[in-house]
């Protein structure tokens, strides 16, 4: 039988490898106490949110405008070999239906009730999916996303590769001011998630697998 500490000690070193913890957030349950540390105050949080979604294994960019941003989109596509994207109905991404089309990718607007058949196909056929964010938590390279109309959330979970729009300004420096931002706005959404990078599970012989539960390509184009 293992006992806890050995238990501990073995996620601690399989974890060490893929530098899975954030490079700078508090430190996470099982680290020993003696390792634990103040996190520095955060400076500039869209330069440190690109630094963790990049450990984490996601792909960061901040770009000037919101053209480069669908820029940035239809470079994407094009190297993935894109058939089909999937995007929120939200003003924002507008912007990258006509280039999409004209390089040959079917856009796909989330118009439908996502628990409608037709919308149901065409997630599930959906190389790429695009959405905004409310937030971006700088200290753990986290997205905090929002469902309701045109916001379904298989866009966000299903298509292999996941590509977010979100302004510069958007980027908070950590979940605690994320979780006060919705307390002083005294209306929390019905469905608040936090994204954390690629889409990681763990087997009970902790092997981590990439991208089995959700996307497992993830990109953030921080604008502004």
């Amino acid at each position: 039988m293992v006992d806890r500490a050995e238990f501990l000690e073995s996620i601690r070193h399989r974890t060490r490898t893929g530098q899975y913890k954030p490079t700078q957030a508090p430190d996470v349950a099982w680290t020993q106490k003696e390792e634990r540390r103040e996190s520095p105050p955060i400076e500039d949080p869209p330069a440190r949110f690109l630094q963790e979604l990049e450990v984490l294994g996601g792909h960061g960019k901040r770009v000037e405008s919101l053209g480069a941003a669908h820029a940035y989109v239809l470079s994407l596509a094009r190297e993935r070999g894109a058939k089909s994207l999937l995007r929120w109905d939200v003003e924002e991404l507008e912007g990258v239906d006509a280039p999409l089309g004209e390089a040959g990718v079917e856009v796909i607007v989330a118009r439908d009730p996502e628990n409608s058949e037709r919308f149901k196909e065409s997630a599930a056929s959906a190389d790429i999916g695009l959405s905004t964010a409310e937030w971006a938590i700088a200290e753990t390279g986290s997205l905090v996303l929002t469902s309701g109309p045109g916001k379904a959330r298989t866009v966000t979970l299903l298509p292999p590769t996941y590509v977010a729009v979100v302004p510069a300004d958007r980027v908070l420096r950590t979940v605690p001011e994320a979780i006060q931002t919705y307390a002083e706005a005294g209306d929390l959404p019905a469905n608040v998630v936090f994204h954390t990078g690629p889409s990681r599970s763990g087997d009970i012989e902790m092997e981590i697998f990439v991208g089995m539960h959700g996307p497992g390509d993830v990109h953030v184009i921080l604008v502004g």
